[in-house]
């Protein structure tokens, strides 16, 4: 009877602190990512570097990788986009803008943003389909992170567009190993 009321003692006492563990979670609305992004939510706590996004090919900065930028957008309909987005997005009173992506070795990236946003990348006059994509409601370091498969050493395009804002946090993080196989694609 003894072993019988331990046993239910900690099977009770591990019930309420994976309680305990469960509210935490759902305390923290950057808890619920499909993903480990810690990187991502490390880059999110600094300070960003601001640049004003491109409003053509020829005005868009340079975005290096493990970096957090604060970019400033434009009115989306005086944008020239490289390419058409791969969605029709919100268009009267949308803000958009281009920013040329620097990839030192081919492979998965993630691209984080602080809201939600459409997001494209031009390779060669062809966008790039998105491997995959997973979001948080409520939380903004990051909200929203789409994964895809990019070449090195072209000039790839960034192409964010369809959004209230006039501004974006944004970051270029290489995918961990784990979680580059392809799933589903849209955005």
């Amino acid at each position: 009877m003894a072993l019988r009321s331990r046993a239910l003692f900690w099977l009770a006492a591990v019930i309420v602190m994976g309680h305990g563990a469960f509210a935490a979670a759902a305390d923290d609305p950057c808890a619920g990512f499909k993903w480990n992004v810690t990187q991502e939510r490390a880059l999110f706590s600094k300070a960003p570097e601001s640049a004003a996004a491109g409003h053509d090919a020829a005005s868009a900065p340079v975005m290096k990788p493990e970096k957090l930028y604060q970019l400033s957008l434009s009115p989306q309909d005086g944008v020239k986009f490289v390419l058409p987005p791969g969605k029709k997005a919100l268009s009267d009173g949308a803000f958009a803008g281009l920013v040329h992506l620097q990839v030192p070795a081919a492979g998965p990236y993630r691209i984080s943003l602080d809201q939600a946003f459409w997001v494209d990348v031009v390779n060669q006059q062809k966008l790039i389909d998105a491997t995959d994509f997973t979001g948080a409601s409520g939380c903004s370091a990051p909200h929203k992170i789409v994964q895809f498969n990019l070449p090195a050493g072209g000039d790839l395009m960034l192409q964010l567009s369809g959004t209230a804002k006039d501004h974006v946090r944004v970051t270029l993080t290489p995918a961990p190993p784990a979680v580059s196989a392809p799933a589903s694609a849209g955005h």
